[in-house]
């Protein structure tokens, strides 16, 4: 997100949902009339009271910071607009961070696999570990001169960012294949990953931070330079972020002078956003992927693409539905206030808040990928014949792993029970058809490092796709 200077205040225009604030560093004063209503007087009044006569007043720590806060977020906690909020310092410098999309390192994601090895998921474009030829599935046997395995994941971060400019040696084993690279961590941005199957480009675009339009016109570029003629663009739980990054790679894919997005105001006028060079992208046909976690700006890039190509089909299933924008002021303290300022339109004139965007082909995920649960408390136990917030999970991860269950809702009956026996006789575990916290950890962890394994090749809404693009439909 690109910051914007001014004399007053600085404000961005943003889309999104994460609830959290940007850095601060800007004063920015409140403007009054110069009579204050009925109403303003009697916040004025209430605050005094309290600050001088309440009885437990003298045991709050900086009394005056502590009403002020409270009767700001009660001011910004509003049913009729969840997007408007007041965020503190904390909260600021996280989405700050969440938003830029940069970070130190070699340019990847991972996880642990069954042997607590360090296991490549993602490579990010142009980062040094794309540059070096890192794939998916890889596994990372030592960094520098450190075996990775067991060795506690900050550990590792730590270690490679420790090396930021400097060549760092790596041991990657491939398949059977030991291989000895050297990477130089560095920044790179986490939002953009690029590969192609069987000729169909993809580009997974995880958030749009500041530099994700730069990045994906280089994943364009890239993948039109393989002679690719079709690709998927996956924008599945990328919740937003800027409506610049929307923007530059709307730039990239429509023709010049085509509409973006139209913007209202509360008075009703209506602002259109027009690309202003012609875009590079040539494909044949783009498949777009879609879910309940594309919002704000995927939505924004869903309909530009959507109502000014003929060429854009959409997998999966509705969108979000979040057709507002917001800025965002900061105060001198770090904290800062979001409110919404616009709700913004498809080129067409459509309002999707609230609603979201259907699929042109719905496909769903495999109740696995997205089941949600609180996860178990210390103490607490799942006993046979028992209903349990967490019982559903416990029995699709169980079922997932090969072990038959006869339900998957919250009631944890005798076959799951028996399940749960045998996969605790086979994992050395004693068998008593029982959950306590650590066994039902151990079982979602394995269930999280399958899904990861088999990842691309289960993934239903890829594979179909990949299936529309191949068979030319």
């Amino acid at each position: 997100m690109e910051k914007t200077r001014k004399h007053k205040q600085t404000a961005w225009i943003v889309t999104g949902l994460c609830v959290a604030c940007f850095a601060a560093g800007v004063s920015v004063p409140l403007l009054m009339d110069a009579h204050k209503s009925d109403d303003l007087a009697k916040v004025e009044n209430i605050y005094g009271l309290l600050k001088d006569r309440w009885f437990y007043g003298n045991q709050v720590e900086d009394l005056d910071s502590r009403l002020a806060e409270q009767a700001i977020a009660g001011m910004t906690t509003l049913e009729e607009d969840p997007h408007t909020n007041y965020f503190n310092l904390e909260e600021a410098k996280a989405f700050s961070q969440s938003l830029a999309g940069s970070n130190v390192g070699v340019g990847i994601s991972f996880y642990r696999n069954a042997d607590d090895e360090m296991t490549v998921r993602d490579v990010f474009l142009d980062s040094t570990a794309d540059k070096a030829g890192l794939r998916t599935g890889d596994v990372l046997v030592k960094v520098g001169t450190k075996e990775t395995k067991g060795l506690p994941n900050e550990e590792i971060t730590q270690t490679i960012q420790n090396y930021k400019g400097q060549k760092l040696p790596v041991e990657v084993r491939r398949g059977d294949e030991l291989l000895t690279m050297t990477l130089e961590p560095g920044e790179y941005d986490s939002t953009v990953v690029c590969e192609t199957v069987d000729g169909i480009g993809i580009i997974d675009l995880s958030s749009f931070s500041e530099n994700s339009g730069r990045k994906f016109a280089s994943a364009v570029k890239k993948l039109e330079s393989q002679g690719v003629r079709n690709v998927i663009i996956d924008l599945r739980g990328n919740t937003g972020g800027y409506l610049s990054a929307a923007k530059d790679i709307s730039e990239v894919l429509l023709p010049k002078d085509s509409v973006i997005f139209q913007e209202k105001d509360k008075d009703g006028n209506i602002r259109k956003l027009r690309t202003e060079q012609e875009g590079q992208a040539d494909f044949d046909h783009i498949v777009i992927l879609q879910d309940g976690s594309s919002a704000s700006a995927s939505e924004v890039l869903i309909g530009a693409l959507k109502d000014n190509l003929d060429n854009v089909t959409t997998v999966g299933t509705q969108t979000y539905g979040k057709g507002t924008e917001q800025v965002s002021v900061p105060f001198t303290d770090g904290t800062s206030l979001k409110y919404t300022i616009a709700e913004w339109l498809t080129p067409s004139g459509e309002s999707i808040n609230r609603t979201g965007f259907a699929p042109d082909v719905e496909v769903g995920l495999s109740p696995v990928r997205t089941v949600t649960y609180p996860g178990m408390e210390e103490g607490e136990v799942i006993v046979a014949d028992s209903v349990n917030d967490n019982a559903g999970a416990l029995q699709l991860f169980l079922q997932y792993l090969g072990y038959e269950v006869d339900r998957t809702d919250t009631y944890f009956d005798a076959a799951g029970s028996e399940a749960l026996r045998r996969f605790q006789a086979d994992h050395g575990l004693e068998p008593t058809g029982e959950a306590d916290k650590e066994t039902f950890d151990q079982i979602a962890d394995l269930t999280l490092i399958r899904i990861y394994e088999s990842e691309k090749s289960d993934d239903a809404q890829r594979n179909r796709a990949l299936e529309i693009l191949s068979s030319g439909e």
